[in-house]
C-alpha cells in the first residue's frame, strides 16, 4: 500500500443550524441542533488559522469530520449540589 499526504486546515466560520419541530415546546426544549438539522455555512466568514500535514495510507478514503451528533454531551450533565438540589450544568 502506497503512502500519501493529508493536509488538514483548521479555522472558524459563521453558520446557521435549521431544524423543524412538531411543536413549539419541542423546539424550546432543544438546546443544540441534532443530526437532523441542516447546517448552512456563510462562505464569506470562513477563516483559516493553521494547517497540518501528515502521512497516511493511500486507501482513497478521507476521515469523516466532526461528531455524528454535534450536541451530544453538551448541557446534559447534572451535578449534585451541597444543598441536595440537582441542577443542569
Amino acid at each position: 500500500m502506497s503512502k500519501s499526504f493529508l493536509k488538514i486546515w483548521n479555522g472558524e466560520c459563521s453558520y446557521q443550524a435549521i431544524e423543524c419541530f412538531s411543536s413549539i415546546n419541542a423546539a424550546a426544549k432543544k438546546v443544540v441542533p441534532s443530526t437532523a438539522a441542516k447546517i448552512v455555512v456563510d462562505e464569506k466568514s470562513i477563516r483559516y488559522q493553521h494547517s497540518t500535514i501528515k502521512e497516511v495510507a493511500n486507501d482513497n478514503t478521507l476521515p469523516t469530520p466532526g461528531r455524528s451528533n454535534p450536541g451530544e454531551g453538551k448541557g446534559e450533565k447534572k451535578v449534585e449540589r451541597k444543598d441536595n438540589k440537582t441542577v443542569k450544568k
